[in-house]
């Protein structure tokens, strides 16, 4: 699997113009969320700031045209689908090897 974060921003056009309240992003990021798998996608979090009308999803699939077909399905607009390595405190993280002298 692979992971991606799409963007979605009211200034692009691909966030509604009217501010949403929590209830109506929930419902839209649910509906997204069960939508996914039907392509090969989870849809995993959305970072979102509601009055700037601005989120950020976070996902994982094949490939960035199965996040586009989750989106489209559910008529999401979107701005990008950007392909990004996951990294975390968990993650184990070998040292550079370092040349010789």
């Amino acid at each position: 699997m692979k992971w991606f974060i799409d963007t979605h921003d009211k200034a692009k056009g691909s966030f509604p113009k009217e501010q949403l309240t929590e209830a109506q992003f929930f419902a839209q990021f649910d509906a997204l969320e069960e939508a996914a798998p039907n392509f090969g996608v989870v849809a995993h979090a959305a970072h979102v700031n509601l009055k700037e009308g601005k989120a950020f999803c976070f996902m994982c699939g094949p490939d960035e045209e199965a996040v586009r077909k989750a989106h489209e399905v559910i008529h999401l607009p979107f701005d990008s689908i950007t392909e990004v390595k996951r990294v975390t405190g968990a993650d184990l993280r070998h040292p550079a090897p370092r040349p010789n002298p």
